[in-house]
Parts: C-alpha cells; structure tokens; sequence
C-alpha cells in the first residue's frame, strides 16, 4: 500500500459498510461541530453496529455523549481533518496485514481508539471495552466464514456451485476495480424489499465476475453484517435439465432446490443468463418455472441474482410484469479503455504465473488500444483478456519469455483475420496513402477518390462522432465502366487486405418484399429458419471487417431499403434469428442501376463550388430532395449516406491507362494458363480505346470485347507442351485494324 493516499483513494480502500459509516459521519459533523474528527468516526461505526447487534448499543451511547460534549454545536460546511484521514490510512493498513482487501467497521473502529483525541473523550475503560468488542465481532467473521466454506449436499450439491470456490481456485485471476457496481449489488442484497438484483449488461462486460467477486467476499466477511455467513450457489442449468424425460420433471427439481434453499437459510442463488432457465421447461414452457421463481421471490423464501442482456430482459422478464418487479435491475456497463487497462495490469501476474511469461506495461495498454480498435463487436474487459490469454500462449509455444508485440499483432490477425501490415504500421501514417492508393488504382477519379479517402481516414482514426456505425456509406454515382466496383475493390484490399473481402450483393434480386427473408433469414416457423439462410447475416458474421457492395441499390425492394438504412443508422441489426450483428467494422458501398443525363440532379454541389468548399452534408440533403423523384431510394437509406461520392465520365488519358493495367493483368492469366510468353503490342491500349469510343461503349464492356478478339482465338493456338518446360511465344497485336493472335 503507498505511504500517503489521496482522500479519494481510502474511501475506495473501505467496505460498503465502512463507506456507510463515513458518510454518517458527514451528517454527525454537520450537526456537531462541522471538523469531521475520528470520533466523528467512531460514533457512526458503533451506531451501524449497535443496529446490528443490541449487546454493543452502550457503547454507541458512551461515545455519542463523549461526541455531543465535545462538539456541541452545529456547522453550515464541514471539512475532513488530516487526523481522520490519517486513522482511515492506519484501518486499510490493518486490513492489509489481516490480508483483507477492504477496511472494514472493526478495522476502522480499530484505528480510531488509536487516536488520542477518542483516547482522551471517552477515557481508558470504554477503550478497553470497544477492543474486546472488535475481537467478539471478528470471531464472528470467523464463524461466518466457516459456515460459508462447509460443502454442499443433496440438491445444493446435485445442481450448483460454489462460486466462492470457483474464485478462489489456481485458475482464477483476481478481480480488480468495479466497486461502485459491487456496492450497488450489496445494497441491494441487504434491502428488505426487492432484494433480488438483475445484472443487465452486454456479453463479455463482467457481469459472472462481479458475483464470483463477492462471492469471495462472502467468504472473507467483508461484507455488511446482515451477508455475513451468507453464500452464493451458481445454478447449473445444464445440469437442471440433464436428463429430464417428463414433462414436469424440470419443475420438480427446481421445487426441490428451492426447497432446499429455504432450509437452508444462508443461500443466494445465482442464475447466469437467467433468460435461459425461463425458457425450459414441460409443454407449458416459460410460465411454470417462472412462477416457481416468483412464487419464492415474492414470499422471501429466497434471494436470487440474475444476470441476462437487455435484448433478453425485454424479451422474457420484462413482458412478465410480476417477475420483473421481483428483481431490483443494475445496468453493468462496459469498463473504460482505462479501466479496462488497471484491471489487466491487476490481473496480469496470474497469467504470467500460467504461462510463465513476462507481460510489461506497454504490452498491456497496446492490447487495450488494439482491441478497441479491431474488436468492436465484442466488449471489455472480455476482449482484453482473450487476446492477452492467447498471445501469451503463443508466446509459450515460441519459447519467449516475455510477451511481445509480434505476439500480439499474429493473434489479432489470426482472430481477425485481418493481415499482419495493416497492424503493424501506424494508422495514421498507413490512412495518409489511402487517397494516393485508390487514385493510382482507379485513373481519373481523383475526386472520388479524395471523398472516400476522407471519410474512411476520420472514422478509422476515432474521430466520428458515432462509432458504432460502419467506417463509411457511400454512394457511388456514375456511368458504367467509370471504376465504381475497382473503387470499392481496392478498398477492400487497402483496408482488410485482399479484395475476397469485398462481398458484393445484388440488389436486383432482392425486388420483393418476402426477400428480406434472404438477406437476414427465414423466421420462425418458415423454411430455412436455423439454417444460417440470411445473405448479408453469414455475410457480416463470417466476415466482420469488410466492404459490403450493394449495386443496384435502388431497384430493392422499399421495405429492405428502410431495413438497411436503419441499419447502417444504427450500425447493428438483428437477424430472424435473434442475433444481434454489428457493422461497426465494415465499410459499406452502394451504386445505382443506371446513371444519366436525366437522372443526375441540376444542383448536386459537385460543381457549383470549389472541391475544398464542398459540404458532404449539403450534398446528402440534396439526393434526400431528389429521393422521391426518380432515385428510388428510401428516406431511411439516403439519411445513413455519409458521402454521395460522383464518378466523373473518364477522358481519353485515363481510358488508356486503365487499359493497358488491364491488358497486363489479361496476359498474367493467360500466361498462368498455358504454358506461353506473351507479348503486347505497344498500340494495343490506343487500339480498345478507339474501339469503345467509335462503338459508344464503356469499360463495362471489355471484358466481352476481349472475349471476342483475344480468347477465343487464342483457344485456337496450337501450343507445344515440352518437358524441358520451354514456354510458346504468343503475340498479341494490331494489323489492318484487327486484333492479331499468333503462336510464333
């Protein structure tokens, strides 16, 4: 423990009840005297105890007397004296040496008859006698601590578990912080009435670690003492429903557990994912073993806590409004990148002690920086520990002896699936090249790719202002063969590494209002419901960082237009299933089935003022004007555009060099086919270019023109396959204005 602790710093070192009786002391203070003095301190820790147990009230009359003679009068402001943060540092100290992470009422009784100003208030004797009663208490916390660790038996053993036991054993790590959420618990296992809490929180929050935590607690006496000798049983569902043959049998042994609790008296059940457990059951499902729980709730035969999301609090508890009432809800939320840094450096010296590596400062706070910014679906401090757990296991397997940062980046990657460069280079200095990247990969939209590039750098970057929303949606707007899908391509290549991560969806085929089964699933009761049928679910949840393509935006169907735009809104959706998927890590892309003249806006802001002058949202506000008159699109899916992104019609300059990348990629392939060596006349680019132009044609349509001029004859060479491995020559070029395939 440090030397000197801020005041702020004791009172997170102090038990529930201790914190209760500092805050009775502030209210003493006020009316005596306004010096918030360790006798202060005494009085209120003796009133909490005196309304615990009637043999110590005496004492709490002496030392009220003693404080009423010293400080008669009452005060507008109090103020903490040094004494009185010096006697709460001598009770944590205490605390400590008796290996207790907390102070408690004996600890902080303990330090103040220390102190000279109780010393000299209430005289030798009543110090004498508070000390033995500080001793009779903490035999009791030994008593309590006995009752809490006997073993289990009959039902208690056949369908729970002791989560003070779980805690505690070799694979556990501490538990670090969270106390503001762990008085809230404790206070409300100590109410009279609604005494049940119901942890609500998301997946991976903390919400089975905060009750393990005071389960230990539990165990320690460092709670109130209306918890102490008190225990905290994990019902195993699996084992509840193991082998149940009849409808009823389930009830019956949720009765007898129940029953059992009852008799026993020092028993709090916990129900992880308590939705699950309502949802068993005979054929009358939810409502019997609902009214079993709330049958015991409401007459107080037991105590319970539950823990469930808040999907599920709705879907099952809340509709059921007299169970909801039984239980007081405690939203758990997710820890803070601080917070969630503190904890794995708390809990750090029991992974290293498993794994037998050494885990520094700077690895930690990269993990927590690294999750944060890849792992948006998942939350901390869940995902924190998962890739520390893992990349020290790597790390043991390489026989490091220290966890580094390759360590690190190779799980991320491998869990992501995401590539090693992109996690290694600084993200600020990789996104600087985004634009350079996209206008080389697609010549003469430097526009375009200047727009995309600027969104993309300020939500990668964690500078939008929602962040769970996808990294961009854009519109691409422009003619066929302009570069739109090498647009998003590339895009999916820059930013998750290779373009398999662009998944492309068609939305010509989703015209009619029952294919919104085939984007998220069929519903219960339907075809195909389980079956992983949803299109864009499998899409999102195999890959969670990608370019989600939507062409031909505008001809799906009006109601899957709204569905997505509240989406990409939202930034998550829910399947038929009930899952929820977020997009949070996706980049989404949308274009249009056809462009022209008569479709294209008059006042779209591309060209009334100077590129640095445009204004996105203006922009967006002009295509919502236009949605009703000829875009198609919904009012829903043109609010979610970040960026309406024009691709201009390409020039003559632009046209050729685009064709001569293609060519060289067309000669690639045909030389990984056949066994040839293909050579490109130097006309050839200026050659296609003319063609397309004299033919009104676009880029769309070269692949077809290439079919025709250059496969198909070239299936007619009469290519020699040698052993040796010597390659054909082929020449590609232009005579008498047609395209010439010739084996040499």
């Amino acid at each position: 423990m440090p030397d000197v602790m801020s005041k702020e710093e004791l009172l997170k070192c102090l038990s529930p009840d201790a914190l209760a009786a500092f805050d009775r002391a502030r209210q003493l203070a006020r009316l005596n005297g306004g010096a918030l003095s360790p006798l202060h301190m005494l009085v209120a820790a003796l009133e909490i105890v005196s309304a615990q147990t009637d043999e110590h009230k005496h004492l709490f009359e002496a030392a009220r007397q003693a404080l009423a003679s010293r400080f008669p009068l009452p005060a507008q402001s109090i103020t903490v004296t040094k004494e009185t943060q010096s006697m709460l540092a001598q009770s944590v100290r205490l605390a400590h040496e008796e290996g207790c992470s907390l102070a408690t009422l004996q600890h902080v009784i303990g330090a103040a008859v220390e102190q000279s100003l109780v010393k000299e208030s209430l005289g030798i004797e009543k110090i004498a006698e508070m000390l033995s009663a500080i001793h009779q208490q903490t035999d009791f916390q030994t008593v309590a601590q006995s009752r809490a660790t006997r073993p289990l038996a009959g039902a208690l053993s056949e369908f729970c578990t002791d989560m003070a036991e779980e805690a505690v054993s070799a694979a556990a790590h501490p538990f670090v912080g969270r106390e503001r959420e762990i008085t809230a618990i404790l206070e409300t296992l100590c109410r009279k009435l609604k005494n049940n809490p119901l942890l609500i929180g998301k997946p991976g929050v903390g919400k089975t670690a905060l009750v393990s935590a005071i389960a230990v607690r539990l165990r320690r006496g460092e709670v109130p003492n209306r918890l102490r000798g008190k225990r905290i049983l994990e019902v195993s569902r699996l084992r509840l429903l193991a082998d149940a043959k009849f409808a009823g049998e389930i009830e019956e042994r949720l009765k007898t557990l129940l029953e059992e609790v009852r008799r026993a008296g020092d028993v709090i059940l916990f129900f992880d994912e308590i939705h699950t457990l309502l949802g068993a059951g005979g054929s009358s499902g939810v409502g019997d073993v609902a009214n079993l729980l709330k049958s015991s709730l409401s007459r107080g035969e037991i105590t319970c806590i539950g823990a469930t999301t808040l999907a599920e609090y709705y879907k099952y508890i809340a509709r059921d409004e007299a169970l909801a009432r039984r239980f007081s809800t405690i939203t758990i939320e997710e820890p803070s990148l601080e917070e969630t840094r503190r904890i794995l450096s708390e809990a750090r010296t029991a992974f290293e002690s498993y794994h037998s590596v050494k885990i520094d400062d700077d690895v930690i706070t990269m993990i927590v920086e690294l999750t944060d910014r890849y792992l948006h679906s998942r939350c901390f401090p869940d995902k924190a520990f998962d890739l520390m757990d893992k990349a020290a296991a790597k790390a043991t397997i390489a026989g490091l002896d220290r966890l580094t940062r390759e360590c690190i980046t190779e799980t991320l990657s491998e869990t992501t699936g995401l590539p090693l460069e992109i996690m290694d280079e600084d993200p600020a200095q990789r996104l600087e090249r985004l634009e350079e990247v996209l206008n080389s990969a697609v010549p003469g939209q430097a526009r375009a790719a200047r727009d995309v590039a600027r969104v993309v750098r300020i939500a990668k970057l964690g500078l939008e202002l929602r962040p769970e929303q996808p990294d961009g949606v854009f519109l691409f707007l422009g003619p066929e063969g302009v570069g739109k899908h090498e647009m998003a391509t590339e895009l999916a290549k820059f930013l998750y590494g290779s373009e398999q991560k662009m998944i492309d969806f068609d939305m010509s085929q989703f015209t009619e209002q029952w294919s919104m089964s085939r984007m998220i699933g069929a519903e219960p009761g339907y075809v195909g419901y389980g079956d992983r049928s949803g299109l864009l679910s499998k899409a999102v949840e195999d890959n969670p960082h990608a370019v989600l393509y939507f062409r031909n935006i505008d001809l799906a169907n009006q109601v899957l237009q709204q569905f997505l735009g509240e989406a990409f809104e939202r930034g998550k959706f829910t399947d038929a299933e009930g899952r929820r998927l977020s997009l949070s890590n996706t980049t989404v892309v949308m274009s249009l089935s056809r462009w022209g003249e008569s479709h294209k806006p008059a006042q779209m802001g591309f060209t009334a003022r100077s590129e640095d002058e445009e204004d996105r949202r203006s922009t967006v506000g002009k295509l919502s004007r236009e949605s009703r008159t000829g875009w198609g699109l919904s009012d829903s899916l043109v609010a979610a555009i970040d960026e309406a992104v024009e691709f201009q019609v390409l020039d003559r300059e632009a046209t050729e060099k685009i064709l001569a990348e293609r060519l060289e990629s067309l000669k690639s392939r045909l030389e990984s086919a056949q066994p040839v060596r293909v050579r490109l006349a130097p006309d050839l680019a200026v050659f296609f270019a003319e063609r397309l132009a004299t033919e009104r044609k676009s880029l769309a349509h070269l692949e077809r023109l290439w079919q025709e001029t250059i496969v198909i004859p070239f299936t007619h060479l009469r290519i020699h396959h040698t052993p040796q491995g010597a390659r054909t020559e082929v020449s590609i070029s232009v005579e008498c204005g047609q395209v010439k395939v010739t084996a040499l």
